[in-house]
């Protein structure tokens, strides 16, 4: 699937000085998504995150919805949903991830933005400390963090409300004929384990599913209508119901 890549207008009122942006761009030392925060500066992050929501295919028309994004990061999702009519919840907790609370990437760019989002410092374990239901969840680039996989998906799947929609994009592990054949080899549902930090180096990773134990795992914890999007790479795409 090639999608057409049309990057999203981010609107921002223009509240703080050029020196005064650049000044608070520079406090962050590591920037994963690429935000306008006016001027026409743009934070130096690295992530294809026009990709993403060519991909996603996301709601044009967002008015009345409330949205919670689980895993914002530097809350490029969470602007572009605010834009589009959200009511946006924003939460981010992972270890090791660069910065203290207060100087997360996303408290910098919702100020130059004047972002009414709410960001929580706050794992996606403890969802119940949330008010309320939501009718959009974001969960991209999380369930591969996660030790407990299963029990995340469950926390998700109770903070929406009935018919309300999940988008999720993960890390999947492929048989190494799967880039050829387009499917599983073994045709079983199988998830690889990460004891230290094997994939990517990085210690934050846990779990890599394959497509099928994927869906499995998704159906398992309530969810209907899994509908597969796209997989670009090693990630793959999904939106799926209560």
């Amino acid at each position: 699937m090639n999608p057409v890549l049309c990057p999203p207008i981010l609107q921002v009122a223009i509240v703080y000085s050029k020196d005064e942006t650049l000044a608070e761009i520079g406090k962050i030392q590591f920037w994963r998504h690429r935000i306008d925060v006016g001027h026409g500066i743009v934070t130096p992050g690295r992530n294809d995150t026009e990709r993403d929501v060519a991909y996603l295919s996301l709601p044009e028309d967002m008015t009345g919805k409330r949205v919670l994004d689980i895993g914002c990061s530097d809350g490029y999702f969470s602007f572009l949903c605010e834009e589009r009519g959200a009511e946006v919840v924003s939460v981010d907790h992972v270890p090791g991830l660069p910065g203290k609370p207060g100087q997360h990437g996303f408290r910098v760019a919702a100020k130059l933005r004047g972002s009414q989002a709410r960001f929580h410092w706050l794992s996606v374990y403890d969802m119940n400390k949330i008010d309320g239901e939501f009718d959009i969840i974001l969960f991209l680039n999380v369930l591969y963090h996660l030790k407990h996989p299963l029990l995340a998906l469950e926390n998700v799947y109770g903070k929406l409300v009935e018919g309300g929609e999940m988008y999720l994009k993960t890390f999947f592990y492929q048989d190494f004929r799967y880039g050829k054949y387009g499917f599983d080899i073994f045709r079983k549902s199988l998830c690889r384990f990460y004891e230290k930090n094997e994939l990517n180096n990085d210690y934050s990773n846990w779990w890599a599913p394959n497509k099928r134990c994927l869906e499995a795992m998704i159906r398992c914890t309530g969810f209907r209508g899994v509908c597969f999007l796209a997989r670009y790479s090693d990630r793959l795409y999904y939106k799926t119901r209560k």
